[in-house]
């Protein structure tokens, strides 16, 4: 009889206070595995967010870069037809600047030999 008043009173008390800190202990790592993993939820939408915008900043880059080159291309364009322009100007000025000097080249060959009769030599 005195064993089933024992069994009646429940745990003794150093099992229910082991129970208890297991119990305590359980609670706490718990508590750590819940803030570990709102720690990494919030990594994970942190990472996401900054990728996304990393995404984003690198797409207007390659706009920007196509435009540039668009606008590049379009310049070396105008170039060329205005290098060409030029190298036409240049021989039509430097055909003109020939006969010009010619001209002169001739007029004054001209000019020495008339002065030359016109006024021999004095002795």
């Amino acid at each position: 009889m005195e064993n089933e008043l024992r069994n009646r009173r429940g745990l003794p008390v150093d099992e229910r206070q082991s129970a208890a800190e297991l119990d305590a202990v359980l609670q706490h790592h718990h508590n750590l595995q819940e803030k570990l993993a709102d720690d990494m939820l919030n990594l994970a939408r942190n990472l996401k967010n900054n990728t996304l915008a990393a995404q984003n900043i690198i797409r207007q880059d390659n706009q920007t870069l196509n435009q540039s080159m668009r606008q590049a291309d379009l310049n070396f364009e105008k170039l060329k037809t205005e290098s060409e322009r030029l190298e036409q100007h240049t021989k039509k000025s430097v055909n003109w600047l020939l006969w010009l000097m010619l001209i002169l080249v001739s007029f004054t060959f001209i000019s020495m030999i008339l002065f030359i009769r016109i006024f021999p030599r004095l002795r």
